[in-house]
């Protein structure tokens, strides 16, 4: 029953109040109208209330006879930027928990399970959170060694062999010329080729990421045409083209668009690939697809979904990964990033699988985003297809769901998610006798609860009576039922986080570049052989404005940076060496850039800059301004040559101290920054040596 609510009655003379004094006509009007709004608000309440006490129930049923369209995969990128930098620092020094960290991404039936792997092509540029090394850094002298990702991608392949790997460009070296070039396909060719030659097989190549300004142009698609026969031509007639790594349009200059008008660029593309169907910063509440995309009959893929964070970001991916099938038939669905594995103090620490930021002591952390995908990962493969009509809606704020089957209709799985739902409510799920009518099993999470113990939890089991069954749902959960086993929840032990101890010496890791150090514009690389110990040189190998993702201006340069959180005091000291006239090499103490706003050039901290001629700087970088010069002068000579020149700033509360070869050359004082990384430069994109880089207190 609902509420009742006493409303006043008009009188001949007016209304009577308290007191017996009368109000006039329109005054008795207005009170009417107010007590009818009362009446109408508790009575929505009381709606409301009666309908939450109605238990809301969803029927779903399973018909393994419709087979719906092919499932590619759920995966994560590593790259578009530095974000996995450090990974491969955790093998040399805590080799069990780097085995630990791995397994919780890529092994079946322990954590992420990732069935796709996004890898960034080293474009010597930064690409948030650091720029990546090339393998071809000049025309034809190809290091295939270069960098991390192919390292990543082999352990991917060892712990599942049928992981998908996805090659992407967002920078790329000097020489290429510019973006939809043709020395570009060649570059492509000989990354593929390093694959190759390390035993990768690549599955899937797009073409440049978010790099389309003005729209599909005939140069764009005869790009696109061109990498297919250059493909074809050279022995990759497996390797899909996905296009175009950017945003869907619905004015008509949509990829999907283009691929109806043009025969030969439709037969070039495999795969649809769009960033952020389902809006930016994801919701996945509300995806969208232009019209075109789902004539095309080509697969789509949401090859991005960006700006998740921890504790903004888990649900939407929840809701993403079945909501973008069901509103838009995305069938591939890849999160940004992989990882948080990279120095203290850049712009997007807190997303990831697994956090994973010290090398030096083993710590990780495996993150919520982790379960969420395993709910997918775990009770499917690529290459299983969704259950026609076992997808949909369970109404309103309740959630959705969606279902998997293998081809030979031996198994099936069923995820649902309940994020953003009210009160608990029911399913009731009918299997048809086309699939198993076995034991099924229950997994959960709890997108809410930040306690580990809450996150992909096997639940009691249930035995379906003539195929049926029904279940409780809780809100703000995500469910798994399967007829599938093997399922399991990684139990690798973190060691306690510590601080980053001091001195921090350089010496070369396995990718080739300084252990701990994280480029952020440009590449430093020890030369092939080097041993792992101190004394050994590294080198700024970037030569040329690369062809730059975002902000394209001559200012930038080529630096990279070490630390950890607390860092605050201490001196940064290297030997530098000059390859020509004219060069000029710096360090950079109490570095922040907390900003991911694509000028790498600009970040809070201090700078020392010495020129070949003998002239130097103390600078204060700031974001969002111009440099500050707290001191400047000149040597009076130049410096030669191929000579090692020792450089050291030192940071000491607001006092800032740089030397020359132990000379003490410039003094400021400046409150601005009081901690932050410590780093090295080059003023520009050419060769600079450096050796025996410390940090010491």
């Amino acid at each position: 029953m609902g509420s009742r609510v006493a409303r006043p009655g008009p009188g001949a003379a007016g209304i009577r109040i308290s007191r017996g004094r009368a109000i006039d006509r329109s005054q008795g009007r207005a009170y009417l109208i107010y007590g009818v709004l009362v009446v109408l608000v508790a009575g929505a309440v009381v709606f409301a209330r009666n309908a939450l006490a109605q238990p809301h129930r969803t029927s779903i049923t399973l018909d393994g006879a419709r087979l719906g369209p092919a499932f590619q995969g759920v995966g994560a990128i590593s790259g578009g930027g530095g974000n996995s930098r450090l990974l491969i620092d955790y093998e040399a020094r805590h080799e069990r928990q780097a085995q630990q960290i791995l397994d919780y991404l890529f092994k079946p039936g322990y954590g992420a399970a990732l069935q796709i792997l996004k890898l960034e092509i080293g474009g010597e540029a930064y690409a948030t959170d650091g720029a990546e090394p090339s393998i071809e850094h000049t025309k034809g002298a190809i290091n295939c060694d270069a960098g991390y990702e192919f390292w990543i991608a082999e352990q991917a392949r060892k712990l599942n062999p049928r992981i998908q790997i996805y090659g992407l460009q967002w920078n790329a070296p000097h020489w290429v010329g510019g973006a939809w070039s043709k020395a570009d396909i060649g570059y492509l060719l000989d990354w593929l080729n390093c694959a190759k030659q390390d035993g990768l097989a690549v599955n899937y190549l797009g073409g440049w990421n978010e790099h389309l300004p003005h729209g599909i142009t005939p140069q764009v698609m005869g790009w696109f045409i061109s990498l297919r026969r250059a493909l074809d031509a050279h022995g990759y007639r497996n390797v899909q083209i996905v296009a175009v790594d950017s945003f869907a349009h619905e004015n008509g200059t949509d990829v999907a668009n283009f691929l109806a008008r043009h025969p030969a660029f439709r037969r070039a593309i495999g795969v649809l690939g769009y960033h952020n169907l389902c809006r930016y910063p994801a919701t996945g509440r509300t995806c969208l697809i232009p019209r075109a995309a789902r004539a095309s009959g080509k697969p789509i893929w949401e090859s991005e979904i960006g700006a998740l964070r921890q504790h903004t970001g888990v649900a939407a991916m929840t809701r993403s990964i079945i909501n973008a099938f069901i509103q838009v038939g995305a069938t591939g669905m890849i999160e940004w990033p992989l990882l948080d594995s990279m120095p203290a103090n850049l712009p997007e620490e807190d997303r990831g699988l697994v956090f994973a930021d010290q090398p030096w002591s083993g710590q990780y952390h495996v993150n919520l985003m982790t379960w969420v995908i395993a709910q997918t990962t775990q009770f499917t493969e690529p290459g299983w297809h969704h259950i026609g009509g076992g997808s949909g809606k369970l109404g309103g704020p309740w959630g959705s769901y969606t279902s998997y089957e293998p081809a030979d209709h031996s198994a099936w799985s069923l995820v649902v998610q309940t994020t953003d739902a009210p009160a608990a409510q029911t399913i009731a799920v009918h299997v048809d006798t086309g699939l198993p009518r076995s034991a099924v099993h229950v997994w959960a999470t709890n997108v809410r609860s930040k306690n580990p113990a809450a996150w992909f939890r096997p639940q009691p089991g249930i035995r379906p009576s003539g195929g049926r069954f029904t279940y409780r749902l809780r809100p703000g959960y995500l469910y798994t039922f399967t007829t599938t086993t093997g399922q399991g929840k990684g139990r690798g032990v973190s060691p306690a986080a510590v601080p980053m101890a001091l001195p921090y010496v350089a010496v070369p890791d396995a990718s080739g570049e300084p252990a701990l150090l994280g480029p952020q514009d440009g590449a430093f690389e020890y030369p092939r052989g080097a041993a792992a110990k101190p004394g050994d040189y590294f080198e700024q190998t970037a030569v040329g404005l690369p062809v730059f993702w975002q902000n394209p201006v001559a200012s930038r340069f080529p630096y990279a940076v070490v630390g950890d959180q607390g860092w605050r005091n201490y001196t940064v000291s290297a030997s530098v060496s000059f390859t020509a006239p004219g060069q000029s090499a710096g360090l950079i103490s109490r570095f922040r850039h907390l900003k991911a706003n694509g000028v790498a050039q600009q970040f809070h901290g201090y700078q020392f800059v010495v020129w070949q001629d003998g002239r130097w700087s103390l600078i204060r970088n700031t974001i969002r301004a111009r440099p500050a010069v707290l001191d400047s002068g000149t040597l009076g000579h130049a410096l030669p040559v191929g000579t090692w020149i020792r450089l050291s700033l030192t940071a000491s509360g607001s006092r800032l101290t740089a030397s020359v070869n132990g000379a003490v050359v410039a003094r400021a004082t400046d409150t601005r920054y009081s901690g932050g990384d410590a780093g090295i430069s080059t003023g520009g994109w050419y060769h600079v040596k450096f050796r025996d880089l410390t940090v010491t207190r």
